[in-house]
Formats: C-alpha cells, structure tokens, sequence
C-alpha cells in the first residue's frame, strides 16, 4: 500500500507553496484545539479555587472566542487548499492516464475493454481523489492532535500521557487490521464497478440492436446480475467497516476511563488539581472524532489504493508501438509503399499474414481481395503502424516506417475504414478532424469529389449539421462519403481504403466510383473491397488466401487465370458482364474482348 499511496503523492505534492501553506492552517487548527481544554483549566483552577480579578472570566470568555474564530478560520483555510489540492491531482492524473490510453497501440486496445478503461478514468480516479481530499488531511490532523494531546497530557502529568501511549498501539493495530481486511474487498469493489461500466457502455452502445432483437428484457437482467454482484461486494466492506466503530468506541471509553480513574484518584488525595483532570478528559474527548473517523480512512485508503493499482496498471503499459527516440520527420512524400516479407501474427501468435511482398509504385492503385481472415484488413494496418510487423519491413520511399515519427507517417496517409465512425460534432469539423485552418472552399471541393456536397445542402444547417453520437443521424452511405471526404481533404500521398463501399447502396457506390477515379490520380491507393466493381480500377491486384498472396496482376489477367479471383469474379460479375455485352452497355473494351473470345471457345 505504501509504495502505490507514495507514487500517488507525486501528483499531489504540486504546487508546493498551496501544499505548505494547508500543513500551517491545518497545524494551526490542531494548536489552537489544544488550547481551548488548557483555557478551561485555567479558569477551573483560577478562577473558582481563588478570587479572581472581575474581568477575570470577560477575559478568558474573550480568549476562548478569539481562538474559536482562528481555528474556524484555520479550518476554513486548511478545507478549501485541500479540495484545490485534490482537484489538481484528479486534473492531472486523468489527463495523464487519458494521454496514456491515446498513445497505447491498436494491440493494447485489442486486449482491453472500452467499460473498463473508462472506469479507470472515472470511478478510480475519484476514488483516489476522495482520499487525498478527505482521507490524508484527517490522517494529518489526527497525527498532530495526538502528539499534542500526549503533549499536553504529560505536561499536565506524567501518568495522563502514559494511559495515551498505552492506547495509541490498540488504536493503531485495529486500525491496521480493519485495513487488511478491507483492502481485497475494496479491490473487489473497484473490479465488480468497471464489469458495471463495460454491460452499460455495451448495452446503450448497441442499443439499436438491442431493441431490433427485442432484447430488452435480458440486457436488463444481465446489468441487474453484474449491479448485484457490486451490491454483495458493497455489503462485505460494509460488514468489515461496521465493527471497527464500536471497537474503537470501547477502546477510546477504556481509556477515558483510566483516565478518570488514575486522575480521580490524585484529585480526591489533593495531588492534582480538579482543572487539569477536566483538561486531560477534554483532551481525549478532543482526540475521539478522528479516532472514529478511523473506520472511515481505512475504508477510504483501502479504496484508493485498489484504485491507485488499477491506475498503475493502465499507466505502466508501454505501448506496443513505439516512436524510436531520434525519429525523422517526413517531409516530401512521392508515395512508394514497399513490402518485405512482411509476417505478422496478433499476441496469440497465430500468423496472420505470412512473407508477404509487393511495391506499390508513387500514383498506382494497388487493390487486396481475399476471403474473411485472409488478412487484408491487417494488411492496411500496418502501413500507418498502427501494428508493428513480427518480421519483416515496411518502407515509404524507401525509408523504413519505424525510423520516422508517427505523426508525420500518419499524416501523410488518408484512411477510410469499413466502420465510418464521426464525432459528435458538425460535418464540417467531421471533414477537417485533425487539421486546423481548411478553407471552405477546400471542404466544399472534398464533400463534392466524396459526392457528399448534394446531400449535405439538403439539411437546414448544411455543413453546421450536428450529425449526434457515432453520426447516428446520418445513413450509412451517408456517413461513409463523409469520412471519404474527410480523408481527401488532407491530401494525403498514400490512400487507404478499407472496404470503404462495403456499407453503401449500389446507387451510392457509383457515386463513390465516380470519386475515386478523379480523387486517386497522383495518389498511391490501396483498395481493400469484396466487390470485383470496386478492383477494376486497379493496376494490380493482390489476392490473398491464409496471409499469403496467392495471385497477382490486373482484372483481365486474373480473370484469364483458374484461381481464387476467377471463381468469385464467375460468383460476381461474369453473368452481368456477359449480359452487358448482349444489351450493348458500355463496357471496358479489353474486358469485353476477353469475355468474347472465352464465350466463343466454351
């Protein structure tokens, strides 16, 4: 516990002057405490065993005031530092562990839950916020009232501050073995609120599919089983947190007791005044809040440091993918992308794609088509790193993607994945994500070129549309043109696209055909579809089968070929393109021959 409270304080030491200045109102609370039980003695021994002034008890009414105001003030000072200081630390800790999760690889979001880690950033952190809040400031005033109050009592006599000492190691070993007890528990409490967060996250995530396999009913009672489990393992800290009250209760009466009895005893022989005795009761009575608050801290620390190792966990990952420490920039981008023997499996270790090489030449159309697990999706994934190969290079221009910063590759590189995600935002910030400064004229010029412009019009704020969460207002076409033209507006060398027509309508997908015959000239373009429409307009074209590239060359030679791409291209296309050529359709002139030479042979 103490190792993870330490790192956690690293966040709440700064600044350091706010910090000082809670430790003086909080030491000056502490002093100022002690001092009322010592004017009550005073006046029990001055002022009633002699004959006291007659201003006598305006003064000591007067002092006892002034120095309930200066503590009212101390507290007041010490309260308001320790919350700015606790906010701070919770500001910084999960701006820290957010800029954590935002460098961690593809491969370390693969292996953790979205519920999960927003739990970390959420419920974990307010939990070590609470702490350093609550907990620490009371753990320091008990610490100083103690020593003052053993002070004190020794000052009073010797025999006072013996029964305090006798007690502080009672105290202590309860409070230490509540806290034991806790700790497992309060780990369990954290782990059964992050299993909440992800059966929420996923449940109003999927909601549309939810209702569309009216599926209400179980998605309620799967969050009422996962809740429940968080109610017992509340329940258990409950039980441990209930019987440290009363134990320490009847420890802090056992020594008020002792107290009275030894005190009593030296009274009634004369040996000690009757003050001193009410000073010494009143001292005890001053150190039995934060005693009871003890049942409460052990709970609190408990909790902080489940949450504090949970914290840890996220932030002592390193990510998978990692920018060398003397990267290069990438500057000016002809766009040669250059394969060799690239291997790569997932933390599984099954390979995915196995000694794969190819040269997509600055300007071309490179086109993968393979069947679902073949690994083309992969295959578009390492190009910007979001994996790193298990073997093998990856080069642009000939420089080794590894050697140049992540940035810069990333910002040479436009990408449309199979899912269209966009923020909840405007479609225009949707189209400029990540770039400052566009023009509306270069937005307007990428809506048109991804077809998006007309219907983008069509909405009474146009391109100041809040398009909702994950674009949900938007169709699917609709969203997918919008992320084409988000990714055309960069201007990227290298374009990406990831079964970017897959989600669209077949009217939608012409439109989109059309695009990308003016959008890719001058462009090296990767097109991963399923759809041969889609793989015409490349000059090469891959096939993959079990991660390996099992052909290669253009539409017509491939369709020439036996092989995988003949037997989809016969499953796909052949019936229609036979048809086109009966009914005169315009049709590619060399695919047309070809089709018409095979035809007359068969």
């Amino acid at each position: 516990m103490i190792r993870i409270l330490s790192r956690l304080s690293t966040f709440y030491l700064d600044p350091p002057i706010k910090l000082c200045l809670a430790l003086a109102c909080t030491l000056q609370a502490a002093v100022l405490g002690l001092a009322v039980p010592w004017i009550l003695k005073v006046v029990l021994d001055e002022g009633l065993n002699a004959q006291p002034h007659a201003h006598f008890f305006w003064l000591a009414g007067g002092l006892l005031l002034a120095v309930t105001l200066g503590r009212g003030l101390a507290i007041f000072g010490h309260q308001y530092l320790a919350s700015a200081l606790a906010y701070t630390m919770a500001y910084r800790l999960r701006n820290m562990l957010y800029d954590h999760i935002q460098h961690l690889s593809f491969a370390d979001h693969d292996q953790t839950r979205t519920g999960e880690l927003m739990s970390r950033t959420t419920a974990d952190v307010e939990a070590v916020r609470l702490f350093f809040h609550f907990g620490l400031p009371t753990i320091i005033n008990l610490l100083l009232t103690g020593a003052g109050t053993i002070v004190a009592m020794a000052w009073l006599d010797l025999r006072f501050a013996l029964v305090a000492l006798l007690s502080v190691p009672l105290f202590l070993g309860l409070a230490v073995g509540i806290a034991t007890l806790l700790r497992p528990l309060q780990s369990r409490v954290q782990a059964c609120t992050a299993e909440l967060s992800v059966a929420l996250q996923e449940s109003l995530a999927g909601i549309r599919v939810v209702k569309a396999f009216a599926r209400e009913p179980q998605q309620v009672a799967h969050v009422d089983r996962v809740a429940a489990t968080l109610y017992e393992a509340y329940l258990r800290v409950t039980h441990v947190q209930a019987l440290n009250l009363p134990l320490l209760t009847l420890l802090l009466s056992l020594a008020i007791a002792l107290t009275l009895y030894v005190g009593g005893q030296r009274v009634i022989d004369g040996a000690l005044p009757l003050g001193s005795l009410v000073a010494a009761t009143g001292y005890l009575a001053q150190l039995a809040q934060p005693l009871r608050r003890l049942s409460w801290l052990t709970g609190m620390a408990s909790r902080c440091h489940a949450s504090g190792a949970r914290l840890f966990e996220v932030l002592d990952t390193p990510p998978q993918v990692r920018e060398r420490s003397k990267a290069r920039e990438l500057n000016r981008v002809e766009g040669a992308v250059h394969l060799k023997h690239v291997s790569f499996h997932y933390t599984d270790g099954v390979p995915v794609l196995r000694d794969v090489s190819f040269r997509a030449e600055p300007g071309t159309v490179t086109a993968f088509l393979g069947s679902t697990g073949s690994g083309k999706t992969t295959l578009a994934q390492l190009i910007p790193r979001f994996y790193d190969v298990s073997s093998g290079c990856i080069t642009l221009d000939d420089v080794d993607i590894r050697e140049v910063s992540l940035a810069s590759l990333r910002r040479r590189i436009g990408l449309v994945m199979q899912d269209a995600l966009l923020f909840s935002t405007t479609i225009r910030d949707n189209i400029t994500y990540g770039l400052g400064g566009v023009s509306c004229e270069a937005i307007t010029a990428a809506a048109k070129a991804a077809r998006a412009h007309d219907f983008i019009l069509q909405f009474p704020d146009g391109y100041d549309t809040w398009v909702g969460e994950r674009g949900v207002t938007l169709s699917g076409g609709q969203r997918q043109r919008i992320a084409i033209a988000r990714a055309f507006v960069r201007d990227p060398r290298v374009l990406i696209l990831d079964d970017a027509t897959s989600s669209v309508d077949m009217e939608t997908e012409w439109l989109i055909q059309q695009a990308l015959t003016e959008l890719m000239a001058g462009r090296t373009t990767l097109i991963i579809a399923q759809r041969l429409r889609t793989l015409k307009l490349a000059d090469t074209i891959l096939v993959l089968e079990q991660g390996r590239i099992v052909q290669r060359g253009t539409h017509r030679e491939l369709v020439e070929r036996p092989g995988l791409y003949r037997r989809i291209y016969d499953l796909q296309l052949r019936d229609q393109d036979e048809a086109d050529i009966t009914l005169h359709r315009p049709l590619n002139p060399e695919l047309a021959a070809s089709l018409a030479d095979r035809k007359v042979s068969s």
